[in-house]
């Protein structure tokens, strides 16, 4: 793999996944169509990003537009204030989020983040043979009915 995000367990602004939410909108920002890439699924289409975005009461769109200007720490700060939501908030939806997903261990696998062995296998397995196969058809679906505007930020 060339290119891989964050782990989804960094955080910015209390937030956890947000930083990895920022690579791969920056990355997908450098690809044409802004959409698949490397194997990474980015924005509103995305399971995990969807959490996220939601809960900041934002879109793919508006970080897209957001990161083009500014740091991501800046970013992260403009998105927290302008969702409104306190520190706590955030602190309370990261932990539900990492409980939830298990502390994204499967991604954790996948991307070499876990030591070697055969949960870690197990994992990658699943994660790669099982759920990701089902889940890159969808994506695409999904992406396929975008509007290209919105994924932009509305920027062209």
């Amino acid at each position: 793999m060339s290119w891989m995000p964050r782990s989804g367990l960094d955080s910015a602004e209390n937030i956890v996944w947000l930083p990895r939410l920022f690579d791969k909108a920056r990355r997908a920002q450098s690809h044409a169509d802004g959409r698949l890439f490397d194997g990474y699924c980015y924005g509103d289409n995305d399971f995990i990003d969807r959490a996220v975005l939601q809960f900041l009461r934002t879109n793919d769109g508006e970080v897209s537009a957001l990161l083009r200007n500014n740091s991501d720490d800046a970013a992260a700060g403009i998105l927290v204030s302008r969702s409104g939501r306190t520190p706590a908030e955030c602190i309370e939806f990261s932990t539900n989020l990492r409980r939830k997903l298990f502390d994204f261990a499967v991604i954790e696998a996948d991307e070499g983040r876990l030591p070697a062995g055969f949960k870690t296998s197990f994992l990658r397995l699943f994660y790669n043979r099982i759920m990701m196969p089902f889940v890159y058809p969808i994506f695409r679906r999904a992406e396929q009915r975008r509007d290209p505007l919105r994924h932009d930020g509305g920027r062209g």
